[in-house]
């Protein structure tokens, strides 16, 4: 049972201003965390100058073969990266479901975030692109 709640807070990603304080909007919180592993999944391995370690590889396993295969792969590769990365949440399932008539697999991400209870998913599209 949680004893505290911790709040999370990022940038958003519009970069459109509060209509209060002028200021870069923020997100918080889910949606913080949401962003965070879309983030962390679109960012390939070497891709960040100062931090070439950050990132994962699945968008080099959307060229290969729609099989079982490589869906796991992306089970596996996702789950290293969440888990290696993503430190305000915790990981409890990954569903992917190819759809080979689009070229892209529909990916579902549970999670919960640290010291809460509620069950969070983000869902997004992994597409070939170069």
């Amino acid at each position: 049972m949680p004893t505290y709640n911790k709040g999370y807070k990022d940038l958003s990603f519009d970069f459109e201003a509060n209509p209060v304080t002028g200021d870069v909007a923020t997100v918080s919180d889910t949606n913080s965390v949401k962003r965070g592993i879309q983030s962390l999944l679109m960012t390939e391995n070497r891709e960040r100058l100062f931090n070439p370690e950050l990132g994962s590889g699945v968008k080099n396993l959307l060229f290969e073969p729609m099989t079982d295969l490589t869906i796991e792969r992306l089970e596996n590769e996702i789950t290293s990266a969440v888990d290696s990365w993503e430190d305000r949440a915790e990981l409890l399932e990954i569903a992917i479901t190819s759809e080979p008539e689009y070229n892209r697999y529909k990916v579902a991400v549970i999670f919960r975030l640290i010291n809460q209870v509620e069950e969070n998913t983000l869902e997004l599209f992994l597409t070939r692109e170069r």
